[in-house]
């Protein structure tokens, strides 16, 4: 499937990846590949199976071996959860030179607020968001468009009346959630702030893919 030039999505039962025609600029707090890098992959790994503790006590490992079986060239970052693959939320919005396409695999078994002590786990619950454009961003752009994300997705979440686990309080998020934002390759773009184009664009796609894969009628949550 196309999401824009230059951008791929590739799907599988286990998996949901983003593949680009050439390495991008990615910030991310991925377990793989994490931090602000270069990348031709960006690649959502579901763990909730009978291997799930070994593959997260070895993320690096788990990818290394992953690319190995699928024939994965260049350099990739890797996200994980507990969420099913078929979960997948996607959404493009935005005019022309300010696009995003979003893809978020939601769980809120695991909501959690920033702060508060961790739950007990009940179940598969991350909220996974990766976000590309075809603009092209600054390292502080990138930034900003990661924290944008946070904060949309926290709305969000108040907006659902999710509260955190055991608490009356609204989640900010679960307490294994992942981002990544992929900047495209044209001229730099210093902003993705609240009252930028991009900036809207970007907050409309996240809220439209979470809410896409929460409805999703599979098991994990």
């Amino acid at each position: 499937m196309n999401l824009g030039p230059g951008i791929d999505l590739e799907r599988h039962e286990r998996w949901n990846a983003i593949v680009f025609a050439r390495p991008r600029a990615v910030l991310s707090s991925a377990p793989v590949g994490g931090g602000d890098t270069r990348a031709q992959r960006i690649v959502n790994l579901c763990v909730n199976g009978p291997d799930a503790c070994r593959e997260c006590d070895d993320p690096a490992g788990t990818f290394r071996r992953l690319a190995a079986k699928h024939g994965w060239t260049g350099p990739l970052v890797g996200l994980m959860t507990g969420v099913s693959a078929a979960r997948l939320g996607i959404a493009r919005t935005g005019a022309a030179g300010h696009e995003w396409s979003v893809l978020a695999t939601a769980g809120t078994s695991n909501a959690h607020r920033a702060g508060q002590p961790p739950p007990a786990p009940s179940g598969p619950g991350t909220i996974n968001i990766i976000a590309a454009t075809g603009q092209g961003l600054t390292a502080a752009a990138r930034a900003e468009a990661v924290a944008l994300i946070a904060e949309a997705k926290t709305a969000l979440l108040a907006d659902l009346g999710v509260a955190a686990q055991g608490a009356r309080h609204i989640a900010t998020g679960t307490g294994t959630d992942a981002v990544a934002v992929a900047a495209g390759t044209g001229e730099d773009v210093p902003y993705t702030g609240y009252h930028t184009a991009s900036g809207i664009a970007l907050v409309e796609a996240v809220h439209m893919a979470v809410r896409r894969s929460l409805r999703c009628p599979a098991r994990a949550r």
